[in-house]
């Protein structure tokens, strides 16, 4: 567990990371969002918001059912709209191992959309799914700003007891206001 790096993120920081990817998108025509939830749902409004309130549809895949890592990420929620002859553009947070795009994609095709588009700020290098649009690859896990709690009790089962944790969170940024243990 000590060699495992992690990079923590500040609302300025994906802000910003998002904000650097409108140049590349805002010339191009697209019908809806469609978020994969939860992790792309903040990314996804502040990219609408970037290119006019655009609609956003979300459709959920899970790596976890009641604790249990499935072998591969399961489509677990899909979106009722109709996206036939769509440009959709298809968004996450991050492209980790690739495997939730690669569904996420699939899943798109088979709704028979005309175009689609993918967006992450990040990416992490050993990805097999190099979204078309992305700010940074960073090689280590990123900490996102709205996953406090969930980072804190993770950190409490890798490290063993809350103040193993407390005192690894503070080591990696976090702010005592920010500790949700």
């Amino acid at each position: 567990m000590k060699d495992l790096a992690f990079h923590k993120l500040s609302w300025e920081d994906l802000q910003r990371d998002c904000i650097a990817l409108y140049p590349k998108i805002k010339d191009l025509d697209f019908d809806c969002i469609v978020s994969i939830s939860r992790g792309g749902n903040v990314v996804s409004r502040i990219v609408s918001d970037l290119l006019g309130t655009l609609s956003i549809s979300s459709i959920t895949i899970s790596s976890y059912h009641d604790l249990k890592k499935y072998d591969k990420p399961r489509l677990v929620e899909r979106s009722d709209r109709d996206l036939k002859d769509k440009s959709v553009l298809l968004i996450d947070e991050v492209s980790d191992t690739g495997e939730t795009f690669h569904i996420a994609t699939d899943y798109l095709k088979s709704k028979r959309v005309k175009k689609i588009y993918t967006l992450s700020p990040y990416i992490k290098p050993h990805t097999t799914f190099h979204p078309d649009f992305y700010t940074k690859s960073i090689d280590a896990w990123i900490i996102f700003p709205y996953d406090l709690r969930e980072t804190a009790e993770g950190f409490v089962k890798m490290f063993g007891c809350k103040e193993a944790a407390r005192l690894k969170l503070a080591e990696v940024g976090f702010a005592e206001w920010e500790i949700c243990l």
